[in-house]
């Protein structure tokens, strides 16, 4: 259903609106329309629900609109028993990642107040469970500006070969070289392309504005080999629901995380950062202090001004957690 049409359960959906504090007060017009009014009060239970704010009453805000207050107090309480996993107090400055809200948020300090937090969009991992971006605490020590991209051997064997195969100029269309152990570049000759296959050879691609990690790659050394970095693909940050990648966290402003990281260091200005991300040779900057990154998975946060934000369940976890703690 559309702004402005005709629909008979109008005056209930004002009551539920209001009940939960979408709407701040019943429309004087009662009426059985989606009147301006409404679809105001729609649109802030949208942006609360992780769905598009476009006023429209679609399935998917149906689905949110009728799921049962009795599943977002579980909600809550499975997010409660997460953070209780974290440590009591936490180090200044650190980096929290949410991966149902698609969110990254940056602390400079103990205090948590929003005002002085930094804040962006992230794309996760996909919703397939060999994609699914995991649930870990890192340190982040470098950033390296212009990198290379050393492409898993999954997705060489699985994606890449199958093209570089079928296209003759493939590998340089998309800047990507073989290379041996030692870095050595290797020419594209049948045996080097089988050499990716048996895994004796590796695939990299060149730094540039096309590579897939963007102009910059924040490394935090963790078993699961998942960093945080710059992305070409930029449109997809303006989706709702961002779970695209192979695992790794793609992120919205990077140059504005490496200013973050990089604050205390007045040699490294945000259009000194810009130039050497646009320049010639790779750069690694190694940071004074590690940085703590949580890579958490809430599904319900509440916000300083008392809302509550609720999130899809992407990859099953509160499932899994529930029924775990109802079997204990």
């Amino acid at each position: 259903l559309q702004p402005g049409d005709a629909y008979a359960g109008a005056p209930q959906l004002r009551r539920l609106l209001v009940a939960m504090g979408d709407l701040a007060s019943a429309s004087v017009d009662a009426g059985a329309t989606l009147d301006p009014a409404l679809c105001d009060g729609l649109r802030a239970f949208q942006l609360r629900h992780g769905l598009e704010p476009d006023g429209v009453l679609g399935p998917g805000t149906w689905r949110a609109l009728t799921t049962p207050f009795d599943f977002r107090v579980r909600q809550i309480e499975l997010t409660l028993e997460r953070w209780r996993w974290l440590p009591p107090s936490l180090q200044a400055p650190s980096i929290f990642i949410n991966i149902p809200q698609f969110q990254l948020f940056a602390f400079p300090g103990v205090e948590d107040a929003a005002a002085g937090m930094v804040e962006m969009n992230v794309v996760v991992g996909a919703t397939a469970p060999s994609r699914h971006t995991p649930v870990f605490v890192a340190d982040l020590t470098h950033l390296i500006l212009r990198p290379y991209w050393d492409v898993p051997r999954n997705i060489t064997v699985r994606e890449l070969l199958p093209q570089i195969r079928a296209h003759a100029n493939y590998l340089d269309r998309n800047a990507l070289e073989i290379v041996d152990g030692s870095g050595r570049v290797a020419p594209a000759t049948p045996a080097n392309i089988q050499g990716l296959a048996s895994g004796t050879l590796r695939l990299r691609q060149r730094p540039g504005p096309d590579n897939a990690l963007g102009l910059v790659k924040f490394v935090l050394p963790n078993r699961f080999s998942i960093y945080l970095h710059d992305t070409p693909a930029r449109a997809l940050f303006a989706r709702r629901s961002r779970a695209f990648s192979h695992g790794c966290i793609r992120l919205a402003e990077p140059t504005t995380l490496a200013e973050f990281l990089l604050r205390d260091d007045a040699a490294w200005t945000r259009e000194r950062l810009v130039q050497a991300m646009n320049g010639t040779v790779p750069t690694r900057i190694d940071l004074p202090q590690p940085v703590r990154v949580f890579i958490v998975y809430g599904t319900a946060l509440a916000r300083e001004r008392g809302d509550v934000l609720f999130f899809d369940d992407l990859y099953g976890h509160d499932a899994r957690l529930a029924h775990l703690l109802g079997r204990r």
